[in-house]
C-alpha cells in the first residue's frame, strides 16, 4: 500500500436521488465535486450512507465509477460488500473494471457468519479484486457478524489489508488497533472520535457528517497533522456540534442537510426517521455557524 499522510477525512457519501427516487447521476457527480473541493482527502461511496441495501448493482458501480472520475483510484473506497460472496466478487470485478484499487466489503449480513465463512468470504473477494486493497468494512450492530479484534491477524492472511469499524467504543476501536498486524490500516466511522482515533494509530476517519459539514473535520484533521493540541481542542465541540446537527448521521438528516447547504440529495429510499421543521432550523443554524 502507498504510504499515506494520517489523519485522513474521507467522507462517507449519500446517494443522490431524483424526486421520484431514479439515481440523479448528475447529482452525484456535483455532491462529489463539491465533497472534493471542500478538503475530503477520499470519498466511501456507495456504502452505508450511500443507501448500498437500495442500489442495484448497476446503479453501485455507476456511484463507484463517478467517484473514481473525481478523486481517482487513490481517494476512493470503493463499497462492494454483499450478504454473499457470490454478489460481493461481481461488484469487485466490475470495480476493478472500473478503475477502482481500493476496495470495501462490509461483512455478509442479515444472517451472522461465523469466523471461518467471513474467511472464505474474503478470500474469495481478494481474488476477484485482481491486485486491488480490500477493506473489511466491520459493522457488527447493522450486519449481525461480530468479529473479534484477534480475527484481523486471519483477515491479513488471506490478503486482507484494512479494515473500517463502524458501531464500536473508543476502547473497542484502540483494542482493534492493538491487534492489527503491523501494515494493517484501520480507519473508523465513529465521526466523534476521529481525534483519539489518529492519537491511537488510526489512518483517518470514514465521515458521513463531513458531506454535510466538512469545515470542522477538515480543520481538525490540520489541527492534528501539524501536532496542534489547542487547534484540535478548539475543533472537536464543532464536530461534536455538526454530529448532533444530521442527529449522529441520519441519513434523513443527512440529505436535509445537503439540501440546507444547496447540495443535491433527494428522497431517501431506506427506512428512516422524518426530519421536523425544528431538524431543519437546527441544520440551519449550524450550517451558518460553521460554514
Amino acid at each position: 500500500m502507498p504510504t499515506q499522510q494520517r489523519a485522513q477525512v474521507i467522507t462517507a457519501a449519500p446517494t443522490p436521488f431524483t424526486a421520484d427516487e431514479r439515481l440523479d447521476r448528475d447529482g452525484v457527480d456535483a455532491l462529489f465535486d463539491a465533497i472534493r473541493a471542500r478538503g475530503a482527502d477520499g470519498v466511501f461511496a456507495a456504502g452505508t450512507t450511500g443507501e448500498f441495501t437500495a442500489l442495484d448493482d448497476d446503479e453501485r458501480i455507476d456511484v463507484l465509477a463517478a467517484a473514481l472520475e473525481v478523486f481517482g483510484p487513490e481517494g476512493t473506497y470503493a463499497h462492494v460488500g454483499a450478504a454473499t460472496a457470490r454478489q460481493a466478487e461481481r461488484l469487485a470485478g466490475r470495480a476493478v473494471d472500473a478503475g477502482a484499487r481500493r476496495l470495501a466489503a462490509v461483512t455478509p449480513f442479515f444472517l451472522p457468519a461465523p469466523e471461518d465463512a467471513l474467511l472464505r468470504y474474503y478470500e474469495r473477494l481478494v481474488a476477484a479484486a485482481d491486485g486491488a486493497e480490500v477493506f473489511a468494512y466491520l459493522f457488527r450492530l447493522r450486519s449481525t457478524t461480530e468479529v473479534a479484534p484477534e480475527a484481523l491477524r486471519r483477515l491479513a492472511d488471506v490478503g486482507v489489508r484494512g479494515a473500517k469499524i463502524s458501531g464500536e467504543s473508543d476502547a473497542s476501536v484502540e483494542a482493534f488497533l492493538a491487534a492489527a498486524p503491523e501494515g494493517f490500516t484501520v480507519i473508523s466511522g465513529n465521526d466523534v472520535s476521529f481525534g483519539p482515533l489518529i492519537r491511537a494509530g488510526g489512518l483517518g476517519v470514514v465521515s458521513g457528517v463531513s458531506s454535510v459539514f466538512p469545515e470542522p473535520f477538515i480543520a481538525l484533521r490540520d489541527a492534528l497533522r501539524a501536532g496542534d493540541a489547542d487547534a484540535a481542542a478548539a475543533a472537536q465541540p464543532r464536530v461534536e456540534r455538526a454530529v448532533a446537527a444530521v442527529k449522529g448521521g441520519s441519513i434523513a438528516h443527512l440529505k436535509a442537510g445537503l439540501e440546507v447547504r444547496g447540495l443535491p440529495a433527494g428522497p431517501v429510499r431506506v427506512s428512516s426517521e422524518s426530519v421536523s421543521e425544528q431538524d431543519l432550523q437546527v441544520l440551519r443554524d449550524t450550517a451558518r455557524d460553521l460554514g
